[in-house]
């Protein structure tokens, strides 16, 4: 899967801040630097810089060191800035290991100036692009089939229907999984990352596939139609290698 990073700005006032509008693709599991920097040139050092993702700290440098206390864990060990280059006002964000969870939109700044905005927007692949590409599986093994909501929404508190074939695989609603309606062929194999709800990831975690779980699987979040699409996946059951 690919993440597309596109990015715009805002600024005023002297310093400004300098960034590339063009957009950058990233792989999932590569790295990835999320340009900012300060034009003209201001030692930032001393003072301190924050980078944060739809609201929650993604790195902090303060007192003239990394600041991990504020820190979201999905960024722990994850993110770093480039020390020697900050007396140049470059304050890069350097992302490794990207995930599709890192998707949202990225601000960095800079306390004690007044101009320093900067936005970065991260997005995923569209949900409704998985649906022509099959996910294949070996027999007895698991697998989770992908489905993120763009941009980024809390559905906690939405429903969640995960169907095959028009059969209910997996039900969320009232913040906690229903297995009433869920087909029989199902029970006890299916789960949300519940924890990664709150950034709009409603991927679906299956166990132990058989043969008979092949088919044409759809995500849905009932509430939200005219906000997100249905995804459609195709998962194509092979037998042992």
């Amino acid at each position: 899967p690919l993440i597309l990073v596109n990015m715009t700005f805002v600024s005023a006032g002297e310093p400004k801040v300098i960034g590339s509008d063009k957009p950058v693709t990233v792989t999932v599991g590569d790295n990835n630097i999320l340009p900012c920097q300060l034009e003209p040139p201001f030692d930032v050092r001393n003072l301190a810089v924050e980078w944060t993702r739809d609201g929650e700290y993604v790195h902090v440098y303060r007192s003239m060191k990394d600041d991990p206390v504020l820190q979201d864990e999905n960024f722990r060990g994850r993110t770093s800035v480039f020390h020697e280059e900050m007396i140049r006002g470059k304050i890069s964000l350097k992302l490794t290991n990207v995930t599709e969870l890192h998707a949202g939109s990225y601000t960095c700044f800079v306390q004690a100036l007044q101009s320093q905005v900067r936005r970065v927007v991260c997005k995923c692949k569209d949900v409704n692009e998985s649906q022509n590409k099959p996910v294949t599986v070996t027999v007895g093994d698991n697998v989770i089939l992908p489905c993120h909501l763009e941009p980024p929404f809390n559905v906690t508190t939405l429903t969640v229907e995960w169907k095959r074939d028009g059969e209910y695989v997996h039900v969320y609603r009232s913040t906690k999984d229903d297995p009433g309606l869920q087909d029989e062929n199902f029970r006890g194999r299916t789960s949300l990352f519940h924890e990664e709800m709150i950034r709009g990831n409603i991927s679906l975690k299956l166990t132990n596939v058989t043969e008979l779980d092949a088919g044409s699987y759809t995500c849905n979040v009932p509430k939200l139609q005219s906000q997100v699409r249905r995804g459609f996946i195709n998962l194509t059951v092979g037998e042992y290698s």
